[in-house]
């Protein structure tokens, strides 16, 4: 056995880093293209004076593709990495040559608008940046509590705004750095700052964190998003890269080197062993293995579910449906019974409409079983969807602890999407005086796949009775 404590081990650990072999865990598909993330990596040495760590080369480089018209190909990214990695130089060397280089590229004065989870972060990066772009490109700089901004020769503007429902407003930003997303709002970036960006030719949303909470809930749309790509391996709008350990990593010093991709250069392993000794075990995770809170919390066991993958499972069986609390994504699971008597699970699909969920399911309805739709959804089927049962809170109820064990004897295994075992993991179940089930409210993110996964398989691993053929006999 290897032991994780040792200098040797930890020496190794760091030595891992310093070659750059610690890509991120979590990576959206990147058709082939050529990036600007390199000249960034160059600005950075040139005028910072410092060398971009190949994380940090790599995670400018997929959010920076570009077509053979150099336009960006992501009109938004979503980088995530625990804390101390060098997020806020990546932040710094993005914003100094957007404002320098790209910008004299675009042929005229773009407008970039900074935002933190709270005023002073975003106020630090501009003291940190804005004396180098006043030195070395005669930048003008207005330093104030209410109006920190700076204006290039060329007309070019960084505005550095509180994270508030009205930042955004009344700009056409073709860049906006978004740092710590994590506890900035919904309706900050989807209603202020990304709708901003919609006039710009070639624009990018560029969000960097550490990982949050159930109350992170523009970040969480965004990861749920990427994780949508991994899964169906389909390049889009979106890049997205996390570094975190595996399910069940967080408990395993061997794994917590995949959170932390700065190891060897700004950071040592023996400060992460240092680190977990702390009481507040939920805030090392969430701190330095970039793991979402309450993940402790969850209802299987670490690592459990990611050892239940199967290739593949027939098909037919039960497709369990259900939208999302905030009703912006719905999602539907299949469950068959497989020859070896063990449930087979599957995402069926993940739509952002009620009209593609419908044409989802009318793909697949011949083959099935049982439908199964939560009362609302129930409600609004089409009538000749007459193979359908409605689930709900009382299925959950009855059913959640049984599908737990299922899962702790192997008895139902799955096809691996990371959507669906980030769902799993995340759950959270309690114990209420009618029994265990599973609390939205307590999990840290969306668990509808969960939900539907529980309806499915419970419905899957029912008894099929066999009707006898009934003998009459005369008098």
């Amino acid at each position: 056995m290897i032991d994780t404590d040792s200098e040797e081990f930890a020496e190794a650990q760091n030595e891992l880093g310093r070659s750059g072999m610690i890509g991120p865990r979590l990576e959206t598909p990147i058709r082939p293209s050529a990036s600007f993330g390199p000249d960034v990596a160059d600005w950075a040495k040139l005028f910072l004076g410092v060398d971009l760590m190949p994380w940090q080369v790599r995670a400018l480089t997929g959010q920076l593709a570009h077509d053979e018209n150099l336009d960006l190909i992501h009109k938004q990214s979503l980088v995530s990495v625990a804390r101390q990695s060098g997020k806020t130089v990546c932040v710094q060397a993005l914003i100094g040559w957007f404002l320098t280089v790209e910008a004299t590229r675009r042929g005229k004065p773009q407008t970039v608008i900074s935002v933190a989870h709270n005023l002073s972060l975003a106020t630090a990066t501009f003291q940190a940046l804005a004396p180098i772009l006043k030195d070395k490109f005669n930048a003008k700089v207005k330093w104030s509590f209410q109006r920190t901004e700076l204006t290039m020769p060329d007309g070019s503007k960084w505005l550095v705004m509180a994270a508030t429902p009205a930042a955004g407003h009344g700009y056409s930003p073709s860049l906006v750095i978004a740092d710590e997303i994590w506890d900035i709002s919904n309706d900050v970036i989807f209603n202020g700052l990304i709708p901003a960006q919609r006039a710009q030719k070639s624009p990018l949303f560029s969000a960097w964190s550490t990982a949050g909470s159930e109350d992170s809930k523009a970040m969480l749309k965004l990861r749920e998003q990427g994780l949508r790509a991994i899964d169906t391996n389909t390049p889009g709008k979106l890049y997205f890269a996390e570094w975190s350990p595996p399910p069940g990593g967080e408990n395993d010093p061997a794994t917590w080197h995949m959170a932390n991709p700065a190891l060897g250069h700004t950071i040592k392993f023996q400060d992460l062993i240092a680190d977990s000794q702390t009481p507040d075990r939920g805030a090392f995770y969430r701190a330095f293995l970039n793991l979402w809170i309450s993940s402790s919390q969850s209802w299987i066991s670490p690592g459990l579910f990611d050892k239940l993958r199967i290739p593949a499972i027939p098909d037919g069986g039960i497709l369990a449906c259900d939208s999302s609390i905030d009703e912006q994504q719905y999602c539907g699971t299949r469950a068959v019974l497989m020859p070896d008597g063990k449930v087979g699970v599957t995402i069926a699909f993940v739509v952002d409409t009620l009209a593609e969920m419908w044409q989802e399911i009318e793909k697949v309805y011949p083959t099935l079983e049982t439908l199964a739709l939560t009362p609302a959804l129930h409600d609004m089927a089409p009538m000749e969807y007459r193979k359908k049962v409605t689930v709900g809170y009382k299925e959950l109820l009855t059913h959640t602890a049984v599908i737990r064990s299922m899962m702790n004897e192997g008895r139902l295994v799955h096809t691996g999407e990371q959507m669906l075992a980030e769902h799993m993991n995340r759950a959270v179940g309690v114990r209420t005086q009618q029994g265990f089930v599973l609390s939205s409210q307590k999990s840290p993110g969306p668990i509808t796949l969960a939900r539907c996964t529980i309806w499915a398989a419970a419905l899957a691993s029912r008894p099929k009775w066999k009707n006898k053929p009934a003998m009459a006999t005369g008098g």
